[in-house]
């Protein structure tokens, strides 16, 4: 008898063995299961796992109507710096301090009041403010449609690329909307002539793109609403007096954030159907101390 043949009949002599001589079948791994092959499913365990849309969290329109008001807000932002560097506004001492002032408490109440952060400041106020020369005249020899251009992909990188969750973390995709905001800032304040024009669009940008995000994710959602409400009607505002026909895309983005994208999540998201079967990756989970005792004991 041939090698292949006996294996043939053991393996049929297992399958075939009655219920009281086979051993229960259990999907586990520390307990032998004489009778059963390594690949051996049982059809009733197989399925019984199965589940849909597991640990699955609905969504209200609300809910996303409040989520959509931070791209709103940050494109409002965006609109309202790149507005206020076309009107030529002057930019006095007071204004300058004053900006400054709410950029450092800003700060500080993000990062704490300690020694340390005290220092980081007066240490980047003091280097801005001995750069603001060179950034004045840094690119003169540069057209201004090129710099334009540059700017608005930078505030274009940084919208798209803004942490628009409500949770704190880090991501890399913050510190290059990050950086992309205050490139866009140091190549609108390479335009002007004034030096204090110059500081005022860089504090300004550190103060919309650096400052207020993260203030805007202790924001009570009470509150939210009215924040909302300003950044709009500042951009607006600005957009009515420079640019009218920059009032039309505000409008549609409204729209979009707080209406049509909502109401779409919403119908979407009843048609998510995820799967989770025995398929999927084993996951260890706490069988407890009585457990682990008969587990070991076995």
């Amino acid at each position: 008898m041939s090698i292949i043949t006996l294996v043939i009949l053991v393996n049929t002599n297992t399958i075939q063995m009655s219920p009281r001589e086979r051993i229960k079948f259990e999907k586990v791994l520390y307990r032998p299961q004489e009778g059963y092959p390594d690949n051996y499913t049982d059809n009733e365990l197989f399925l019984k796992s199965l589940s849909k849309n597991k640990n699955l969290h609905t969504y209200s329109f609300w809910d996303c109507t409040y989520h959509g008001q931070f791209p709103l807000q940050q494109l409002s932002s965006t609109i309202v710096f790149f507005l206020l560097h076309f009107m030529e506004i002057t930019v006095s001492d007071s204004m300058l301090y004053l900006m400054a002032l709410v950029t450092v408490m800003g700060y500080l109440a993000i990062f704490g009041y300690s020694l340390h952060e005290i220092r980081t400041v007066v240490l980047l106020g003091g280097f801005l403010f001995g750069l603001s020369p060179i950034i004045q005249t840094l690119t003169k020899t540069i057209s201004d449609d090129t710099i334009y251009a540059m700017a608005s992909i930078c505030l274009l990188i940084n919208f798209c690329l803004h942490d628009y969750s409500t949770l704190n973390g880090d991501y890399m995709s913050k510190c290059v909307s990050l950086n992309a905001g205050i490139f866009a800032a140091v190549c609108l304040a390479s335009r002007l002539d004034d030096l204090n024009n110059v500081l005022g669009t860089i504090v300004f940008a550190i103060l919309i793109y650096g400052i207020l995000p993260p203030l805007r994710k202790r924001t009570s959602k009470r509150i939210m609403p009215l924040c909302t409400f300003v950044f709009v009607s500042v951009a607006l505002y600005l957009a009515h007096l420079h640019a009218p026909i920059v009032i039309y895309p505000i409008l549609v983005s409204v729209l979009a954030c707080l209406i049509v994208v909502p109401l779409l999540f919403v119908q979407f998201q009843k048609q998510k159907d995820n799967i989770f079967g025995p398929w999927d990756e084993a996951v260890l989970k706490d069988l407890g101390c009585e457990a682990t005792r008969d587990i070991t004991a076995e």
